[in-house]
């Protein structure tokens, strides 16, 4: 599925959902925090867009994403970030 009809349908199923300007291709789904229903993203494609698009290092998107994105408490709809990586592997830059 396309990314922007899963975003048409995430707005339908409830229209006071937030979603993080420009990361839009890194929307994985929808889940419940605290019974509300937020959008999911993927961590590592928002660490992809940052690297790709924006010009960042590895070392400096992950520091942005997790002060400025993850970190970033906006309310009860605040999405939810996910990431397949794990703390003992070697060289996760190399996903990216």
């Amino acid at each position: 599925m396309n990314n922007d009809k899963l975003i048409l349908q995430i707005s339908a199923l409830d229209k006071n959902i937030l979603l993080a300007d420009g990361f839009n291709d890194a929307v994985i789904g929808i889940t419940y925090r605290d019974d509300e229903l937020v959008a999911l993203y993927s961590k590592d494609k928002i660490i992809q867009i940052l690297i790709h698009e924006q010009g960042m290092t590895f070392e400096d998107a992950v520091e942005y994403f997790d002060y400025n994105i993850e970190g970033s408490y906006v309310g009860k709809k605040t999405p939810v970030y996910y990431s397949f990586y794990f703390e003992d592997e070697e060289s996760p830059d190399e996903w990216y």
